[in-house]
């Protein structure tokens, strides 16, 4: 039996070696987790916010599954963070970091 934990609603994902072959189905995984912002830090993070947006689009945003997106190429992944938790409204909350490998 494989077990999923859920996502927080708000990630800061950092991806330090560019694009990883995992991240359609990581990306898929948010939009069905419900995660509300996605930060995205390392040398692609324009690529990969694009990916994101695209999965949240093929969802059906911005009617539902909408996820509010950015990029941080020249930032530090405790700058991210830090973007992340000054969001207030409906993106208040805690700050999920997801870092992935090759």
């Amino acid at each position: 039996m494989k077990l999923h934990i859920p996502f927080k609603r708000k990630i800061v994902l950092h991806c330090p070696y560019g694009i990883p072959a995992c991240i359609e189905a990581l990306v898929a995984q948010f939009v069905a987790d419900g995660v509300i912002f996605v930060a995205v830090v390392g040398p692609a993070c324009r690529e990969i916010e694009d990916m994101v947006d695209d999965a949240s689009i093929a969802a059906g945003s911005p009617d539902k599954n909408f996820i509010l997106t950015s990029s941080h190429p020249d930032e530090s992944v405790s700058e991210a963070i830090e973007f992340a938790e000054r969001l207030t409204g409906e993106y208040e909350g805690p700050v999920q970091l997801v870092e992935l490998a090759q």
